[in-house]
């Protein structure tokens, strides 16, 4: 596929996350946010005054017969991903496509095949593998400075929803809705950052599963997975992992994003990594945090608050464009990441564990509601 000297790119959907990844186009010397599409036109003016854009569509069609436009960012309702990236791909745009990018292993293949049918790239977007200091503990794992890594617990406080970023009614509805959503607000939607997580510092694969994720329902197409808890083991050795989600709705969770924070550490055979924060700031701590040999090295200066991985990963986006290669994550890396996925929830409907090769390419996220 040719490189692109400058990439003009279009945004479909101009939602909260959207803000982050404008900012991100505007200020990469190689990238011009020419176009921006939402079915909301009341949003659409206010985006289109904060961000500049030249062209604005209702439709995201039309934005797509642009011919000025060489990539697309969709940032769409799950249900949506499939549809608008195949229309994308057929138009002749590169695709950026929020995760979680489809609901079953089958669809991510065939919008796969659809890109290498278009010679278009097409990358699946996981922001937290960008932020500074999982980068920079993950550049630690490799180079050896915990020894082998041997475990990776992962921790997501969620704090009270009236601190933070005001999610709207619209935004909320269609993540606590498995039609729309896939799975749940938090194992699926959230919980692809943290299956991405868990494969990140350890070079096997993950191989089997074991979940707790407790559903409530608040309506007839509504639904909240929380508390959790996800187990796994990685393949062909004695190392495990674990992702605990605790919906601690009366915590004060200081965050300019989402209520939310997530603590990481890898444990190695010679020292352990922590990382202390990643969409908010839970707890006045240096943000990476290393031990070994009796020794303790706290990063301050690492860059930490979490809009640094928009940054850093539309970053990629658009040089991989410009370089012609293939931007993170490929068809490989995000196969393996929705595989996990689907096999925590089948875990936890099935009440068993369940080995990652038992996903297959029509299987689907599902919800057990609590006592059901």
């Amino acid at each position: 596929m040719e490189p692109l000297d400058q990439v003009r790119v279009g945004i479909i959907g101009c939602g909260q996350i959207a803000a982050l990844h404008a900012a991100a186009y505007r200020a990469h010397p190689r990238a011009e946010l020419a176009a921006i599409c939402d079915v909301d036109e009341a949003l659409l003016e206010r985006r289109r005054q904060e961000w500049g854009a030249a062209q604005v569509y209702r439709d995201y069609r039309l934005l797509l017969a642009d011919s000025g436009i060489d990539a697309v960012d969709v940032l769409l309702p799950h249900h949506l991903h499939r549809s608008v990236t195949l229309a994308a791909l057929a138009a002749g745009k590169h695709v950026s496509l929020q995760k979680p990018p489809v609901f079953t292993l089958g669809e991510l293949d065939e919008l796969f095949d659809a890109a290498g049918a278009a010679r278009r790239w097409l990358r699946v977007f996981e922001n937290f593998m960008y932020y500074p200091p999982h980068r920079k503990a993950r550049e630690l794992v490799m180079a050896g400075a915990i020894g082998e890594p041997l475990s990776v617990r992962i921790k997501t406080a969620a704090g009270r929803p009236q601190d933070g970023w005001a999610v709207s009614q619209r935004a909320l509805a269609w993540r606590m809705d498995p039609g729309s959503c896939g799975g749940g607000p938090t194992c699926f939607d959230h919980g692809y950052h943290c299956y991405n997580m868990a494969r990140f510092f350890v070079r096997e694969p993950v191989e089997r599963v074991h979940a707790w994720i407790h559903v409530s329902r608040f309506g007839d197409n509504a639904f909240y997975d929380g508390p959790a808890l996800v187990s796994w083991k990685y393949a062909g050795v004695p190392k495990y992992g674990s992702w605990e989600v605790v919906a601690s709705l009366g915590l004060r969770v200081r965050s300019r994003y989402y209520p939310s924070d997530d603590r990481i550490e890898v444990h190695g055979s010679e020292g352990i990594l922590w990382v202390n924060r990643c969409t908010g700031k839970l707890l006045e701590e240096p943000p990476l945090v290393l031990y070994r040999d009796g020794q303790t090295r706290a990063f301050h200066d690492l860059p930490s608050d979490w809009a640094e991985s928009f940054v850093a990963g539309v970053g990629d986006f658009v040089d991989a464009l410009v370089e012609g290669r293939q931007p993170a994550q490929d068809r490989e890396e995000a196969r393996a990441t929705l595989r996990f996925a689907i096999a925590a929830h089948l875990a936890a409907y099935e009440g068993r564990e369940v080995d990652l090769a038992e996903v297959g390419p029509e299987t689907r996220p599902r919800l057990r509601v609590d006592g059901a």
